[in-house]
């Protein structure tokens, strides 16, 4: 089977990308190599003894049901799976350290407890994709290089965030194959979600899919939220949904042959639009802008976009955006730069004037970014001071002299 084209496709442009800027072959390469002893992987030996491993002969109903969920994948690597004391309800997938050993699965007893046997066919099929799409493996490989995710430059950490979310819609597919009974799937979504067993009152499936709908109406029109490392539950359940009554799912299942389905694409780049806008507003957007034209303008006053003055922008754009380099490009191409300036500069200060210093900060610290001091760009700054921000020019004066004795650092040489 080929699994890259069951994966969603900006899901996997991401995870190419990121592989590639990590160099995730070297890195990989070199974690294999500096293993001093065959342990099987510190997290094998940290579940050894502390843990319940999932045999044969201790657990076989268990054992039988995930080597099953295996089998059906098609996963050829060997696979441990232990049940950890722990009321979370959760689960997760750890990629072998070294070849030749096996990965591991971590169930958590508070989810083992609470699924029955289809909903926790999903779980497993969920996590044995995250290790076939190798994404286990690109986390492994950006959390060894930034241990603290708070220190994941800012110019990459909308961008990974977005591709933890691509991620789990992708390896949710893998859990559908798995489980392929939709209803048990939003069953298991219902149980993650409330910490709640259905067998305490009459679960409707049918009844949550109408929550769901109602729910992403409301995100389409208020998409302020969704700071979370997963997509929210019903942009899963909705694109699971699309999945299993796609033509893909069906050549999948009748065939084990994967084909281009371009309605399953439309419906779930819908989706990803809803997605992508959450935790952005509409006055991020208008700062978004702002951002790229106002930078644009100020870089360009001396006649040339310098690096130091492209990094600086992007690395305010962003706060804003998934995609900077992208973003810029487009205002950079539209043909309307000072268009768009005046028009997100209007609208922020109409919603909140109380922006209008740090704006223009901004606007200097795009000028000071490549350490020289040009007459064309303080001329400039003058005059959006007086025009657009309704600065005099006094108090332009003070806030260029503010930010030069701040952030300025003489070129010692050209």
């Amino acid at each position: 089977m080929d699994y890259d084209r069951l994966r969603i496709p900006l899901e996997k442009g991401l995870s190419d990308e990121l592989f590639q800027m990590f160099r995730g072959d070297i890195i990989s390469g070199i974690l294999k190599e500096a293993v001093v002893e065959e342990s099987g992987g510190h997290v094998r030996a940290m579940l050894e003894g502390h843990a319940f491993r999932l045999t044969p002969r201790m657990a076989p109903g268990l054992h039988d049901l995930a080597a099953g969920v295996r089998k059906k994948l098609g996963l050829a690597d060997q696979v441990e799976f232990y049940v950890v004391s722990n009321a979370d309800i959760n689960c997760a997938a750890y990629p072998a350290q070294e070849d030749g050993k096996e990965h591991v699965v971590m169930i958590h007893s508070g989810l083992l407890e609470r699924f029955d046997d289809e909903e926790l066919c999903f779980v497993l099929g969920h996590e044995l994709g995250h290790l076939i799409s190798r994404n286990s493996e690109l986390s492994r490989i950006m959390e060894f290089v930034f241990p603290a995710q708070s220190n994941i430059p800012l110019l990459l950490q909308n961008k990974v965030a977005l591709w933890n979310k691509l991620a789990e819609l992708s390896a949710d597919r893998y859990g559908f194959l798995a489980c392929r009974n939709l209803d048990k799937c939003v069953s298991a979504f219902f149980k993650m979600a409330s910490g709640l067993d259905t067998a305490r009152f009459a679960f409707s499936a049918s009844a949550y899919h109408e929550e769901v709908d109602a729910v992403l109406e409301f995100f389409r029109s208020h998409p302020e939220g969704g700071g979370s490392t997963h997509p929210v539950n019903p942009i899963r359940i909705k694109a699971l949904q699309f999945f299993a009554g796609s033509a893909l799912f069906k050549s999948v299942s009748e065939t084990g042959e994967a084909v281009e389905d371009e309605t399953l694409e439309s419906q779930v780049g819908g989706l990803l639009d809803v997605m992508i806008s959450q935790g952005f507003s509409e006055l991020d957007r208008h700062r978004a802008f702002f951002m790229a034209s106002g930078g644009l303008i100020m870089a360009g006053a001396d006649g040339e976009l310098s690096e130091d003055e492209a990094e600086r922008i992007l690395l305010t754009l962003a706060s804003t955006t998934h995609f900077p380099q992208a973003f810029l490009g487009h205002v950079h191409n539209s043909g309307k730069v000072e268009k768009i300036f005046t028009g997100s500069a209007s609208a922020i200060l109409s919603v909140n004037p109380g922006e209008r210093s740090a704006m223009f900060s901004y606007l200097i610290d795009v000028v000071l970014a490549d350490r020289r001091l040009n007459d064309k760009e303080i001329d400039l700054l003058f005059d959006l001071g007086d025009k657009v921000f309704s600065f005099s020019r006094k108090e332009v004066a003070q806030a260029l002299a503010a930010r030069i004795q701040h952030s300025f650092i003489p070129r010692f040489s050209d």
